[in-house]
C-alpha cells in the first residue's frame, strides 16, 4: 500500500505529468496517446533521464480536476514522473513477471 501511495507523490521526481484526452475522441486517439508517452519516455532517456508511467495517477482524477482546473471534457489518463532514478528507492525494486513473447504472439510470413 505504501509503495502504492508513492505513486500520487510522483515518487519524489522534481517532475511530475498529466496526461488528459479529450473524452470523445475516438479510441485511436487512446492509441495515439500511447505512442506519444513511450515518446517522451524514449527522449527522457536520450537526455539521461528516467521516467516512470503510472496508471494510478488516472484514479485522483477528482483531486486533479480541481487543483489542475482540468475541465469534464477531459479524461485523466495516467501521469509520469520525471527525473533522476535512485536506486535504493523501494518502488525501484519491484521486477514483475512478464510472459515470453511466444506466449502471446504469432509470426506469420517472417
Amino acid at each position: 500500500m505504501r509503495r502504492r501511495a508513492r505513486n500520487f507523490l510522483f515518487f519524489d521526481a522534481p517532475v511530475g505529468l498529466v496526461v488528459t484526452l479529450e473524452r470523445d475522441l475516438p479510441v485511436g486517439a487512446w492509441l495515439d496517446t500511447g505512442m506519444f508517452l513511450q515518446n517522451v519516455m524514449l527522449a527522457a532517456r536520450a537526455f539521461g533521464l528516467d521516467t516512470c508511467p503510472q496508471a494510478a495517477i488516472g484514479s485522483a482524477h477528482t483531486v486533479l480536476r480541481r487543483e489542475l482546473q482540468i475541465p469534464q471534457e477531459q479524461v485523466v489518463v495516467c501521469g509520469m514522473s520525471l527525473g533522476y532514478a535512485r536506486a535504493d528507492a523501494i518502488e525501484n525494486t519491484l521486477v514483475t513477471v512478464r510472459e515470453p513473447v511466444a506466449k502471446f504472439t504469432r509470426f506469420l510470413g517472417l
